[in-house]
C-alpha cells in the first residue's frame, strides 16, 4: 500500500489512478489528519508526501515520521511544487528518500517509486517473519496481524 498526502485533488486523483493502474494499492489523503487516523490502523510500504499541506506542513509529518521507531524506516517520496535546491536538501536531511518537484511525468514517478521500494524491499526482506496472519519485521521494528499494525513499545 502507498500513501499520498496532497491537497491538490486533480494530482491526487491522477497520482492515485495511476498507481492503481500500474498494479499499486494507493489511498490518498487531502488532510494529514486523515492520514494520521488511517496510520493508526495500518502502516503503508511508502508514503508520497507533499510539503505546503493545509493542517501540517509536509516537513513536519517526515519529521515526526523519521522519530517515531515504528515508522523511521519508511520510505518517503516528498512530491511538491516547492522546487529549489535549498527545499531539496532541507527534505533529504530530514530523511525524505527521494524529491520530485511539480509539474512531474506520471511514468518517472512510477519509476521512482519503483526504485525506492526496490532498494528497500531487498534491505528489509532478509529476517521477515510470517506465520498466517502475523508478520514481523524485525529490521523496521514493526508487527501486523492481518491488515493492522501492532504497536510495539520501546522495551
Amino acid at each position: 500500500m502507498i500513501y499520498l498526502i496532497e491537497d491538490d485533488d486533480s494530482i491526487r486523483e491522477l497520482v492515485i489512478y495511476t498507481l492503481q493502474s500500474t498494479g499499486m494499492e494507493a489511498r490518498g489523503f487531502s488532510l494529514p489528519s486523515d492520514f494520521w487516523k488511517a496510520m493508526a490502523s495500518m502502516i503503508p510500504e511508502l508514503l508520497l508526501l507533499d510539503i505546503m499541506l493545509s493542517e501540517e506542513d509536509g516537513l513536519e509529518i517526515l519529521k515526526k515520521i523519521r522519530k517515531d521507531p515504528v515508522t523511521q524506516k519508511l520510505p518517503v517520496i516528498m512530491l511538491t511544487a516547492k522546487g529549489t535546491e535549498y527545499d531539496q536538501v532541507v527534505s533529504l536531511d530530514y530523511g525524505a528518500d527521494d524529491y520530485v518537484s511539480k509539474p512531474f511525468g506520471m511514468m518517472a514517478l512510477v519509476a521512482r517509486i519503483k526504485a525506492v521500494l526496490w532498494r528497500t524491499e531487498k534491505l528489509t526482506q532478509e529476517g521477515i517473519l510470517q506465520m498466517r496472519e502475523l508478520v514481523v519485521n524485525p529490521t523496521r521494528h514493526t508487527v501486523q496481524a492481518g491488515e493492522e499494525n501492532v504497536r510495539l513499545t520501546l522495551k
